[in-house]
C-alpha cells in the first residue's frame, strides 16, 4: 500500500479509501499516577489490535494529546501502524479545557487535509480519559471547549465530531456530562476492556461507509454509560 507524505506531520495511507481520525486525549495529571502504567499498556495494545485488520490499519489515523498542567501533542496524526509507543508520566494539574481545544483543532485540520486530497472520511472521534475535573487553568477554558464541542457536533445533518469522555475513579461526572452525553464510567481503571472496545469500534466503522456507519458494540462489562437512557448503538 502506497503511503503519501506531506511533510513530517501529514502522512496517510490509501488516499482513495475512507479514513477515520481519532484523537486519544489523555489526562496525565498527578492523580493519574496510580494507573498511568496501565494506561500506557492499553494505548500500545490498542494499536496492535486495530492493525490486525488490514482495512482499519490503512484507514484509521491516530493522534495523542496529553493534558496535565500543560497540553502537549505527543503524537500528531499518523496512520495507526506508525503510532509510536507511549510512555506517559503523571504529574501536575488538569488543563482539560485547553486539552479539548487542542484536540478539536487537530481533528478539524485533519478533516481539511482529507478534503484537500479528495479522501472520503468518517466523523472524527475524540476519546478523552480523565479522573478529575479542570484544575490549574482559567474557568473560561472549559467554557470555550464546551462551546467548541457543541459547534462541531451541530454542524451539518449529523454533526462533524464524536466526543467521548471516559470517567475514571473520582472524575467529575457533572462536568463531563456538560461536555457530552457520551460519558462512560470505567470501573477500577480497567483500561484493557475499554480500549478493546475502542479498537473494535475503530475497525467496525472504518470498514463501513461514511454514509452508512455501522452501529457500535455494547460496552465491556467493566464500563457503563453514565446516561443509562441512551443506547450505545446511537452514539
Amino acid at each position: 500500500m502506497e503511503q503519501i507524505s506531506f511533510g513530517e506531520e501529514a502522512r496517510i495511507e490509501a488516499t482513495n479509501e475512507p479514513h477515520l481520525a481519532c484523537v486519544l486525549l489523555l489526562d496525565t495529571s498527578g492523580s493519574m499516577a496510580g494507573c498511568i502504567d496501565n494506561l500506557n499498556k492499553a494505548v500500545n495494545d490498542f494499536k496492535l489490535q486495530v492493525c490486525k485488520n488490514e482495512d482499519s490499519k490503512n484507514r484509521v489515523d491516530v493522534a495523542v494529546v496529553e493534558f496535565n498542567s500543560n497540553v502537549q501533542t505527543i503524537q500528531d496524526f499518523v496512520p495507526i501502524s506508525e503510532l509510536n509507543p507511549v510512555n506517559l508520566v503523571a504529574n501536575g494539574y488538569t488543563a482539560m479545557g485547553k486539552g479539548i481545544q487542542t484536540a478539536i483543532k487537530l481533528v478539524k485540520e485533519r478533516n481539511q487535509f482529507y478534503n484537500n486530497l479528495g479522501t472520503p472520511c468518517f466523523k472524527p472521534w475524540i476519546f478523552m480519559i480523565t479522573d478529575g475535573m479542570p484544575e490549574g487553568e482559567a474557568s473560561s477554558e472549559i467554557d470555550v471547549a464546551r462551546q467548541m464541542i457543541r459547534d462541531e457536533e451541530a454542524k451539518g445533518a449529523h454533526g462533524k465530531l464524536k466526543f467521548f469522555a471516559v470517567a475514571v475513579d473520582n472524575a467529575n461526572r457533572d462536568v463531563l456530562m456538560s461536555l457530552t452525553n457520551r460519558v462512560i464510567e470505567l470501573r477500577e481503571a480497567n483500561f484493557d476492556g475499554i480500549f478493546n472496545w475502542l479498537s473494535d469500534s475503530m475497525t467496525v466503522i472504518s470498514v463501513s461507509s461514511p454514509d452508512n456507519e455501522s452501529k457500535l458494540n455494547p460496552l465491556p462489562n467493566d464500563a457503563r454509560k453514565y446516561d443509562p437512557d441512551r443506547d450505545v448503538s446511537d452514539w
